[in-house]
């Protein structure tokens, strides 16, 4: 009779989420060979080949593709089971958390002390990464709760509004800003800088520009906030950034900040677990703890 075990299963996700056997064998700390004698031994229990091994990496068999989709209904049950019965004593084991990048280093020290001593019995494991990365991660049970900017439009994710954060126009201190109603002339002039694309807070920034008819030429992306405020600070263009940050990346004498005209562009965040979670009312607990912060 077939041994599958969750273990096994466990190793063939990741396999075929990363498509690569090193990089799966690192996450789940396990040797190389090993996690490739786990996956044969799981192609030998069900008699039936789930990958396709290939020098650039691996592809899924049809009856891969069917295993996987069912064994991550097998681990999200699994999860659910342990998250039920820790819901019936509240918030204890180990929580998966993720936070887009331009959130995470502006939010977590902040709301990470007060939630330990809310919940003492609880420890956080911190995930950062971009939103469609965390949403797909959220929704396979990779994550328990994220942290990220709406929308987060997917059937299977319940969400809760924490703060708006609203976005200001850094300019270099050799720049002479003129006033709010006539940003958009002036943004049209320079060169914008954004995160490079992937990052939701650089389509949030296109948006606003589309929708206040503000023209923009080429744009440079870059891969974080602090890199953005630097080359803004060294008069190499300008940027919108969100008030969540200021305090820790326009702390400098070389960055000035706009406010624009109301309606002001923003951005509103959230926190998301999947409705199926039993956890859901402690989730909601955490929301509200988050939001009694006033972080902004």
């Amino acid at each position: 009779m077939a041994m599958i075990t969750l273990k096994k299963l466990k190793y063939f996700e990741s396999v075929a989420r990363l498509g690569h056997f090193g990089k799966a064998a690192n996450e789940c700390a396990i040797s190389q060979p090993a996690l490739s004698m786990q996956i044969q031994d799981l192609e030998s229990d069900l008699r039936v080949s789930l990958l396709e091994r290939r020098p650039e990496g691996i592809i899924l068999t049809p009856e891969g593709l069917e295993v996987l989709t069912r064994a991550r209904k097998v681990m999200l049950e699994v999860d659910g089971i342990n998250s039920f019965a820790q819901s019936l004593a509240g918030l204890s084991g180990t929580l998966a958390l993720g936070v887009i990048p331009t959130i995470g280093p502006y939010i977590l020290p902040q709301i990470l002390p007060c939630l330990a001593t809310q919940y003492p019995e609880l420890k956080f494991t911190i995930r950062e990464t971009q939103t469609l990365r965390l949403m797909d991660e959220l929704i396979h049970g990779k994550v328990d709760l994220i942290i990220a900017a709406l929308p987060l439009d997917d059937n299977a994710i319940e969400t809760m509004k924490l703060f708006d954060d609203r976005f200001l126009l850094a300019t270099s201190k050799n720049k002479i800003t003129p006033p709010a109603k006539h940003l958009s002339r002036f943004i049209a002039s320079e060169q914008l800088l954004l995160l490079e694309e992937g990052h939701c807070l650089r389509d949030q920034a296109l948006n606003h520009c589309d929708v206040a008819g503000i023209q923009y030429g080429e744009i440079y992306g870059t891969s974080n906030l602090s890199t953005l405020v630097q080359l803004v600070a060294n008069d190499l263009g300008i940027t919108l950034v969100p008030e969540l940050c200021l305090e820790v990346e326009a702390n400098t004498k070389k960055i000035s900040l706009t406010r624009f005209a109301n309606p002001q562009p923003y951005r509103t965040i959230a926190l998301a677990w999947r409705k199926s979670s039993p956890r859901a009312k402690h989730y909601k607990e955490i929301g509200e703890i988050i939001k009694a912060l006033n972080l902004i």
